[in-house]
């Protein structure tokens, strides 16, 4: 029997994931397969990447994950990487925002609703109607902005919801919209009528908060083993170039003259990633795919002595509230975040540039951006001294961005795509922007591949 060849594009999380999912469905079931991942980089992971230098632990991008989504945990515990997992110190609850060049603690509970500085008393008596706020109106594609400032008052909305989506999505909530970014937002008010009840909702089921998590070397460790797992299925700097029918089935045009067969094709790539490997196949799948846009960020890491940092690093870090006029989105506290990111008597922190607000510092040079996390640390927290490490990460197509008519965008993309069996897309482009979403994706489409496949023979994989 000859076996299907699966060419998987993009060794990113939900590539890899992807990847080994049908790997490992295909040994269940007993049945023969030809699986090739194509990397365009000279290294796999994607954002998803961490380093360990002068005894710094550094993540490139995502620093960790929330343990809610099943189908992140099962790769997790399929791959044994259990043991691995570390979780967040409690005093990661704690969280601020910057406003009005101070740093406020965000609410969270009531206790801390009444006391934090982050809202003037009209806001939060405003916050507190939450359950009393009107409905959504018939027929309109809210932003995430026009949602928050119906449900809990247009401060609230600016100082809290803004800042979290810049710190989330590197996004402008006035654009995104709120049915697609944050669905469950949505969900949450259609069945219970307010955020507030559905709170309670939740935690009368015993649904309490989500603990976060990362592993001992990072979350690099999840793709390196993922990799690992693949083996010589993997190759890097492969990028493809074209992608064009082959009989029944595919062929793909990589960089240098190579070409790859396969029966089906998954491109797990960004969308505006894709849209070039597609232009000669289909212009109109092409343009539908470039619609969707994206935000820069640049992550710049740096190391201190603690006693070079005046304020006590008590919490996760804080947000940059759109009225200060800053480059930085946030900063993220690593070392006081997870166990083993900084050696003893040392701080890591984290400043995230860029995104929608500030485009223009993601093409800066590294020494352009580390002087102004720099600047804006030592304005914000009174950090002067030179650090004692630096590391710099550049993404200058992040995180996409889902604008008001993504869900019809990617209709779009999908009605398209069924005019050209076996190919197909998946990942963060489509499927939601966050590490689990990715995980998610990748594992729901090898399903769908698996259950075309093999049907009802195959025994799922965990």
């Amino acid at each position: 029997m000859t076996p299907p060849r699966i060419v998987v594009v993009g060794a990113g999380v939900t590539g890899l994931s992807l990847a080994y999912t049908l790997q490992e469905d295909a040994r269940r079931a007993g049945a023969p397969l030809s699986l090739t991942v194509l990397e365009a980089a000279p290294r796999i992971g994607g954002h998803a990447h961490s380093t360990r230098v002068d005894g710094f632990l550094v993540e490139a991008g995502p620093n960790g994950f929330l343990n809610r989504e099943p189908q992140v945990m099962a790769l997790i515990e399929s791959l044994g990487l259990g043991p691995r997992l570390v979780e967040a110190r409690p005093e990661a609850k704690r969280r601020f925002i910057l406003r009005g060049g101070k740093l406020c603690q965000v609410p969270d509970g009531p206790a801390t609703l009444i006391t934090t500085p982050a809202l003037s008393w009209r806001a939060k008596l405003r916050l507190m109607y939450e359950p009393f706020a009107p409905g959504p109106p018939a027929g309109v594609e809210e932003t995430i902005h026009e949602f928050a400032t119906r449900r809990i008052g247009a401060e609230a909305a600016e100082m809290l919801v803004d800042a979290a989506v810049s710190g989330i999505s590197a996004g402008d909530s006035r654009r995104l919209s709120v049915s697609a970014q944050f669905p469950m937002m949505t969900e949450m008010e259609r069945d219970h009528g307010s955020l507030v009840k559905a709170m309670f909702a939740r935690r009368s089921k015993g649904q309490g908060p989500s603990k976060l998590l990362s592993f001992d070397e990072g979350m690099g460790t999840l793709t390196g083993e993922l990799a690992a797992r693949l083996g010589e299925a993997v190759r890097v700097t492969a990028p493809v170039r074209s992608i064009e029918r082959a009989g029944s089935g595919w062929r793909l045009i990589v960089n240098g003259g190579d070409t790859v067969e396969a029966d089906h094709v998954v491109l797990t790539v960004a969308a505006r990633g894709a849209a070039p490997m597609l232009r000669d196949l289909d212009p109109v799948l092409a343009s539908s795919l470039e619609g969707v846009g994206y935000a820069g960020i640049a992550v710049v890491a740096l190391g201190y002595d603690v006693s070079d940092v005046p304020r006590a690093l008590d919490g996760y870090g804080y947000l940059v509230t759109r009225p200060e006029e800053m480059a930085t989105l946030g900063v993220v506290w690593e070392s006081s975040l997870f166990p083993g990111r900084a050696p003893e008597g040392k701080a890591l922190l984290r400043v995230m540039l860029g995104g929608s607000r500030r485009p223009d510092i993601v093409g800066t040079s590294d020494a352009g951006k580390v002087d102004a996390a720099r600047q804006e640390l030592s304005r914000v927290m009174g950090v002067t001294a030179v650090p004692r490490h630096v590391s710099v990460f550049t993404w200058p197509g992040a995180i996409a961005q889902y604008t008001v008519g993504h869900q019809e965008r990617r209709a779009s993309i999908m009605d398209r795509l069924r005019l050209h069996p076996g190919l197909a897309v998946c990942g963060t482009s489509y499927d939601g922007v966050s590490f689990n979403h990715a995980v998610k994706s990748g594992r729901l489409m090898a399903r769908q591949l698996a259950q075309q496949l093999w049907g009802d023979e195959r025994q799922p994989a965990a």
